[in-house]
């Protein structure tokens, strides 16, 4: 933990002296980065299987499933409501003045049919391919259930394949995290470097309003989920996962962190296999809290700047359109981009913000990415010990 903080600062602080000339070893940061993502596709197939199959039971599935799905949607509304409190309260918009704003193309808002069709692919091959995790997932739960009615002899020849598959990208895994503090030192390095000091200037606050938000949801509303929820100390759990921390703010990519969630959820925390594989992958396409946090305080920042009065239920609204946007969000780089534009556009909004707002959101991505990979380790911890706690009251009915 202490190499990978001190190659965080180290990279920021070199980044900041230099500026973009650092760009030059960018390059090595990329390649921590692409050794991490090649892990993703193998690991979340197999774990997912595995620990679907594993279950033997299609009932505790679906309670798991039910589990997952409450909680995640509960934190997302939590942060959307968070954001959207943090903005009225530091107020971002006032005394903004509307200057350099692109033209941006309308969007189409998704439909409920649209999200669940999300779900499911018609070339697993392809799937793989592109890395489109959502037809993955539901590839994996769905090919888990089927092996739970293969004759035994045929389940444990396949699940032995696929253990050894998920043992080999796992030790490949390990030998990428040793060069950690390096590569997290050279992409804060080249972020730092490009943008600088430059962006605490005009939008510099609501910049300040989206940290904020995000560590209020992080140690408030995380913190006090993974308190109730495991009965054990949250900061403890802090420096437990810091691996996921310093990855996804350093890396920006959900994709890339989850080979080190999983890691960290077997090896640190110790959690419940079927627990965690099946939730890290399915937190990072439904579990976007960093996400709705964003919606809530770019709905106060854009009203305040054009002068809206928002009323209590346009507010409510703006959440609830925030959740659905975090569900509905194109599965493309900067989909949140593309997804914020339809979010304004259904508030009735200038959707000109969005030319405006894509510019400097670079520097919040790395604070939001990071609260929707911890989120997923937060939220895996929960049920995983609600499992743990239910195991035990049924070995005592036998007793």
């Amino acid at each position: 933990m202490q190499q990978i903080l001190i190659g965080l600062i180290l990279g920021a602080v070199v980044g900041l002296a230099v500026g973009p000339r650092i760009s030059c070893i960018g390059f090595i940061g990329t390649i921590f980065l692409r050794l991490l993502r090649c892990c993703v596709v193998p690991l979340i197939l197999c774990n997912i299987i595995l620990a679907v199959a594993g279950m033997g039971d299609v009932k505790k599935l679906g309670r798991i499933g039910i589990k997952l799905i409450v909680i995640f949607l509960g934190t997302t509304i939590l942060a959307a409501t968070v954001g959207l409190v943090t903005a009225l309260v530091i107020n971002p918009g006032h005394g903004f003045a509307m200057t350099e704003l692109g033209e941006v193309a309308e969007q189409t808002a998704p439909t409920f049919s649209g999200i669940v069709l999300n779900f499911f692919g018609t070339n697993i091959i392809g799937s793989m391919a592109e890395g489109t995790m959502l037809h993955i997932i539901s590839f994996a739960i769905i090919s888990g259930i089927g092996i739970m009615y293969m004759k035994e002899d045929d389940q444990t020849k396949l699940l032995d394949g696929l253990g050894l598959i998920s043992r080999y990208i796992m030790s490949f895994l390990r030998l990428v995290m040793k060069f950690t503090p390096v590569g997290v030192s050279c992409l804060m390095a080249n972020t730092t470097g490009q943008y600088g000091t430059d962006v605490l200037g005009p939008l510099g606050k609501f910049i300040l309003t989206i940290y904020v938000g995000l560590l209020v949801h992080a140690f408030v509303i995380y913190g006090g989920l993974y308190a109730v929820g495991t009965r054990k100390n949250p900061f403890k759990f802090w420096k437990s996962i810091s691996p996921v921390w310093t990855t996804s703010f350093s890396t920006c990519s959900t994709a890339a962190t989850m080979p080190v969630s999983m890691r960290v959820c077997e090896e640190n925390l110790h959690l419940r296999k079927e627990v965690s594989d099946l939730t890290i992958p399915l937190g990072a396409n439904m579990n976007m809290d960093g996400n709705g946090l964003w919606y809530g305080g770019v709905a106060v920042f854009v009203a305040e700047v054009v002068g809206i009065n928002m009323s209590l239920g346009t507010m409510v609204i703006a959440i609830l359109t925030g959740v659905l946007m975090t569900l509905g969000s194109p599965g493309i780089p900067g989909g949140i981009i593309v997804a914020t534009t339809i979010f304004l556009q259904t508030l009735g909004m200038p959707i000109e913000f969005v030319a405006l707002l894509s510019g400097i959101f670079s520097i919040m991505d790395m604070g939001i990415t990071t609260v929707n990979c911890v989120g997923s380790v937060v939220v895996a911890s929960v049920v995983s010990a609600s499992e743990e706690a239910r195991a035990r009251k049924t070995e005592e009915c036998v007793k």
